[in-house]
């Protein structure tokens, strides 16, 4: 019987030749920048809330495109965390792609929202790094709700270079509501998760499959990765190898998070073969298209 294509199953990279996945190769087993700069595969950071409050702004977003009904939300004192109880259940189910329409509307943000992650991007997260960075020109927002319908497969765990990104970036991710538990994001530390890549010959369609059929996998997938306990006000940059997921929300609490992929300067020019996204657009990991057009 044939499998039902879940998780990322379909969407692997896929190379085009023996020599494209040998040069591939050459660049995912090059040395962690993340090792390099923090002495670990993974930098936790804070930042100042009343110079910088996503929360607000976002908000505010909620209310400016109509999504939310305000007299509820303002019942609930604006909380982010009880977003869930203030939507239509159009907006919260996920789609196969595990996004729902909260998070594709806000692809598009104003000038508020996007002047303020401009800011964070050059005031905090470039002074992690020792050389000025291109920065995802659109940021991911996440909006994860409680038993959210359409959560039909089992944790997608991952990598974003199984998906086309380039071994050189790094994951940002940045939680605007204290995250905990079943609400938050699984992460593997670095050497468990080439471990278990390896374990697939680094063919991430196995892997893919593996994640959502094989029951042995899946619990060491389980066995090794842990859930983020962060607070608002709290980011943490890690190795892009890392092997991370989402999870079925079983809390009370919706957790709405920002992810952001930034590359050095001085990295972007490492390449050894063409990257590009798996997607229908076919974006080149490259300045003035998936990147900034300008390093902070």
């Amino acid at each position: 019987m044939k499998q039902i294509k879940k998780g990322h199953m379909g969407a692997t990279v896929k190379f085009s030749s023996e020599d494209d996945l040998r040069l591939f190769l050459q660049d995912f087993n090059s040395s962690s920048k993340m090792v390099e700069l923090f002495s670990s595969w993974k930098y936790q950071g804070k930042y100042d809330l009343s110079k910088i409050n996503f929360k607000e702004a976002i908000v505010n977003e909620l209310i400016t495109k109509k999504l939310v009904d305000e007299l509820v939300f303002s019942k609930n004192d604006y909380k982010l965390e009880k977003l869930h109880l203030c939507l239509n259940p159009q907006y919260k189910t996920l789609d196969e792609s595990e996004q729902n329409k909260i998070s594709i509307s806000f692809y598009e943000t104003s000038k508020i929202l996007n002047d303020l992650y401009i800011e964070f991007i050059k005031n905090i997260i470039s002074e992690d790094f020792e050389e000025k960075i291109y920065y995802q020109t659109v940021p991911t927002f996440r909006f994860h709700f409680p038993k959210q319908e359409g959560y039909n497969w089992n944790d997608r765990y991952h990598t974003d270079i199984m998906l086309g990104h380039p071994p050189y970036e790094n994951n940002i991710w940045v939680p605007f509501t204290n995250t905990f538990g079943s609400n938050s994001m699984r992460i593997m530390p670095l050497q468990d998760s080439i471990d278990l890549l390896q374990m697939c010959n680094n063919d991430f369609e196995v892997f893919a499959e593996k994640t959502q059929y094989n029951e042995g996998f899946m619990k060491n997938l389980r066995e090794y990765s842990y859930p983020l306990e962060m607070n608002y006000g709290e980011y943490i940059i890690f190795d892009s190898r890392c092997l991370h997921c989402t999870q079925y929300n079983d809390t009370k609490d919706t957790r709405i998070s920002m992810d952001i992929r930034v590359i050095q300067e001085n990295d972007i020019k490492r390449y050894s073969r063409f990257y590009e996204t798996t997607g229908r657009k076919k974006m080149p990991f490259l300045p003035g298209h998936y990147f900034s057009k300008e390093a902070l």
